[in-house]
Formats: C-alpha cells, sequence, structure tokens
C-alpha cells in the first residue's frame, strides 16, 4: 500500500539573473507511462503499475480528482482497466489528512497479463465516507473503524464476497451508475463508442 504526493500538478522553479523566480509545469515523459503529464497523482499511479510484477497486488491512495478528470486522466483509466483487474475502492473519511477537506479513496487492484479484453469486470465499493466524520485530534480514524471493511473485504477469498446491510459495501457492474457519481472514475470507452461504467453506491446511512 502507498500513496502518491498530495497536490496536483509536478513543476519546477525558475530563477534568473536577477533573483525573480518562476513557476513551470514538469510534464513527465517515460516510454513505459500510458499518458504523458504534469498531474503527480497519475504519474505515481502508473509509477506504481509499471513496477508490479505479473500478478503483482497494488492498494494505492488517490484523491477524488484522479476518479473524474479527462484528457490524460481518461487515458491512464481507461488502461488501467484494461491491463489491471481494479476490483476494489474503498472511500475514505474527511479529517483523516493534514490537509482540510481532502477527500480521497483507496484502490486496489492486481496486474495482470496482456489480453484484448478488458481484465476489469466488476468493482466492489466500500463506503466509509458518508455520514462518518473523524478529526486528527478529537475523533481520530482508528484501527477498529476498518474492522467491518476488512470482513467485507474477505482478504482470504475475496471471490466470495457479500454485500453488506445499509449498502456500504455493494457491487457495480457495467451500466450500473450515473456518469455524474465518482464511479465514473470506471467509465471505459470502448472501441465502438460505448462507455462501460463502474460506481459508487448511492448515500445511505
Amino acid at each position: 500500500m502507498t500513496n502518491p504526493p498530495f497536490g496536483k500538478k509536478s513543476s519546477v522553479t525558475i530563477v534568473n539573473e536577477a533573483g525573480d523566480t518562476s513557476k513551470e509545469s514538469l510534464i513527465i515523459n517515460r516510454d513505459d507511462f500510458w499518458a504523458s503529464t504534469s498531474n503527480k497523482q497519475l504519474n505515481f499511479l502508473q509509477h506504481v503499475f509499471t513496477i508490479l510484477k505479473q500478478h503483482g497486488r497494488a492498494a494505492v491512495v488517490v484523491p477524488d480528482n484522479v476518479l473524474f478528470e479527462s484528457g490524460a486522466g481518461e487515458t491512464v483509466r481507461r488502461e488501467l482497466l484494461k491491463q489491471a483487474d481494479v476490483h476494489t475502492l474503498l472511500r475514505l473519511p474527511t479529517g483523516i489528512f493534514y490537509a482540510q477537506g481532502v477527500k480521497a479513496n483507496v484502490l486496489f487492484f492486481d496486474r495482470k497479463p496482456a489480453q484484448e479484453k478488458p481484465w476489469t469486470q466488476k468493482l466492489w465499493i466500500y463506503d466509509l465516507r458518508t455520514n462518518l466524520h473523524f478529526t486528527l485530534k478529537e475523533s481520530t480514524l482508528k484501527r477498529t473503524d476498518l474492522d467491518d471493511f476488512v470482513a467485507c473485504y474477505n482478504p482470504k477469498n475475496r471471490h466470495e464476497r457479500k454485500e453488506s446491510e445499509f449498502q456500504r459495501f455493494r457491487l457495480r457492474r457495467p451500466g450500473e451508475t450515473r456518469q455524474s457519481e465518482p464511479g465514473h472514475f470506471l467509465a471505459e470507452r470502448r472501441r465502438a463508442g460505448r462507455i462501460r461504467q463502474f460506481g459508487r453506491p448511492r448515500n445511505h446511512r
């Protein structure tokens, strides 16, 4: 499990002879990346995928913007869905990061061998955000707060999962979400132009 540096854009600081400074976007170009971008989270996600061995497993913290961003973000999402089994999304509550108001998720995926058909066919989403509030001091996130997620995740055999009460843990398949929902992260555009979508559960509790 790992998390990228916070802050959306990578940049370099330029200092001229007079001592004046300016910042310019730093776009990362790598032959093993699906897209060239200055977005640090997208670059981090691509880097994690490249260092995984076949069938290697990863859990990556990603902010909500990774679920929606167009352009390079859409390219990265499409290729990740195709080349990995993106099987679980944990929606994290707010108040657990030093930067206030940060909305983030943990994305679980396994790298798979190359094939024409996308590996991701369904997504389990656990909502630890709706109606749950934490702070860094008075009401901190504890290990016990994750017990229900761990039980639902079923690490011994995740292929035998069941949806939980109150719909906090739900299974999503293609076409079962509205485009405005965070699950639009998993919108995979087919060659014929159709969009297959996976979504988060509706808000409950």
